[in-house]
């Protein structure tokens, strides 16, 4: 079994420093630590971690990486990953990192120091394989963000195909003037950005980055966005969101400014939450899939924990529009 020693002689740094990074010190270079973790994954090294884990408590628990619980998704998402792992005898810890790329690293810290059993990453700002490197031999899992599954297993929506989708409906059915909204710019946004421009390039139509609108998260940010657009010349015909509160706020805006939907405009949303049925007119939406995701998730992770031994998984899962009375 590897020891620090092997990992001292295989990264080329001393004992003293290779127990810090371990340990996770907080006055070690960037460069040090990816080298202590380049030979801890040649190694397949596996810390001793009993007196840890006792003193840590920290034996069945799973972390969940988020960047805002109180988005509705990713609430979503973690109840019912909670109530997922709860039934498989796990229990869930919630890392909020508000899109800090630190606090992200020092989640991957936190697993290689045995405070939790494996990682399921629901948003990230590193590749996938940055993300390897970082948490070495140490499960981690993927779940909604677009990677490939090239070195972890990663269970993702077709983000490109639900809004070709959407797209393609309303442009199906006459609308010219169409806007995207996505709220940070991540590779699943941009997945979805390229389904609205391959739908135009389907119906021979030219499609321009002035029609997509980054930053929108809540309620709020719909209808200050529709109290933008409805004031402008000429008005949009149809209002693709990333989500269905983005969706509940433009709809506010337009029957404050007198703008019938759908008659004159179609807005489609993201998500299927059940505030969709609540609006007038109920929203048309996309599904997300999350309760096939976290099932597979859940098994997936736990056939991990039991040891099994396999080359990456990597599934695929399809939106449904849902079409209500909107569009």
């Amino acid at each position: 079994m590897p020891t620090i020693i092997d990992i001292s002689r295989v990264s080329g740094l001393s004992k003293s420093t290779v127990s810090r990074v371990l340990n996770d010190h907080p006055h070690v270079s960037v460069e040090s630590r990816q080298k202590v973790q380049k030979a801890i994954t040649e190694l397949g090294y596996v810390r001793n971690t009993q007196g840890v884990q006792l003193r840590l408590q920290a034996s069945n628990h799973v972390g969940v990486l988020v960047p805002d619980v109180e988005q509705p998704y990713f609430s979503q998402l973690v109840g019912a990953l909670s109530r997922s792992l709860s039934s498989m005898g796990y229990q869930l810890v919630i890392y909020q990192t508000e899109l800090s790329r630190e606090y992200e690293r020092d989640v991957y810290a936190r697993l290689l120091r045995r405070e939790m059993d494996a990682v399921v990453i629901a948003h990230s700002h590193f590749s996938e394989r940055e993300i390897k490197k970082y948490i070495g031999s140490y499960i981690g899992i993927i779940c909604n963000e677009a990677m490939d599954g090239e070195f972890l297993d990663v269970f993702r929506l077709d983000e490109e195909d639900a809004v070709f989708q959407a797209t393609a409906y309303l442009l199906s059915k006459g609308r010219r003037h169409l806007f995207f909204c996505m709220d940070h710019l991540t590779l699943l946004q941009e997945k979805r950005w390229n389904g609205f421009q391959l739908a135009h390039q389907q119906f021979g139509l030219a499609c321009t980055r002035s029609q997509c609108y980054t930053g929108l998260v809540s309620m709020e940010d719909g209808y200050a966005l529709g109290e933008q657009l409805f004031t402008s010349d000429p008005l949009p015909d149809g209002m693709i969101t990333g989500s269905d509160f983005v969706a509940t706020g433009i709809l506010k805006a337009a029957k404050q400014r007198g703008i019938s939907v759908p008659q004159e405009m179609s807005v489609i949303g993201f998500d299927n939450h059940p505030v969709g049925l609540m609006t007038n007119p109920e929203l048309t939406t996309l599904t997300n899939c999350i309760p096939d995701m976290v099932r597979d998730v859940t098994e997936c992770l736990t056939r991990r924990l039991k040891g099994m031994r396999s080359a990456p998984i990597a599934k695929t899962y399809k939106a449904t529009l849902i079409i209500r009375n909107s569009t």
